[in-house]
């Protein structure tokens, strides 16, 4: 006895699982290795004065116009997460970059739809916005 079995392909489109729901909760960018240090460039695109710190550490004041690199080092911190408030006065939102353990941050003017306030990293190296 013989059998014959045809595959024939087919073109599938990429498309969002029905149950995405796009929010705060859903990572923004990832970090390769979370056990490695990752620096987090922030870029001042808001045209006004930003404040920054990565918790529990002093605020600092970051120029528009200007960029810093602050390491952010897991295994350090208790509970393996880390935190950066990044924020002023007035509405902000964040765009991000990743390559390996570099993420870059574009801060840039932001609306009440945007707005953003701080940089939470996950354990896993996931990136969110709060």
């Amino acid at each position: 006895m013989t059998s014959t079995l045809t595959i024939y392909p087919i073109e599938v489109l990429s498309q969002n699982a029905p149950s995405y729901v796009p929010g705060y909760w859903q990572p923004e960018a990832q970090a390769a290795d979370p056990k490695k240090p990752i620096i987090l460039k922030i870029l001042n695109q808001t045209g006004t004065t930003l404040s920054y710190n990565l918790v529990p550490e002093a605020e600092r004041l970051l120029p528009a116009g200007r960029s810093i690199n602050v390491r952010v080092d897991l295994s350090s911190i208790p509970g393996g997460y880390g935190t950066v408030n990044i924020y002023n006065e007035s509405l902000l939102t964040y765009e991000y970059s990743a390559e390996d353990n570099v993420v870059t941050i574009r801060v840039k003017p932001g609306s009440e739809a945007t707005d953003h306030k701080s940089v939470y990293i996950s354990p896993t190296g996931r990136i969110y916005s709060f």
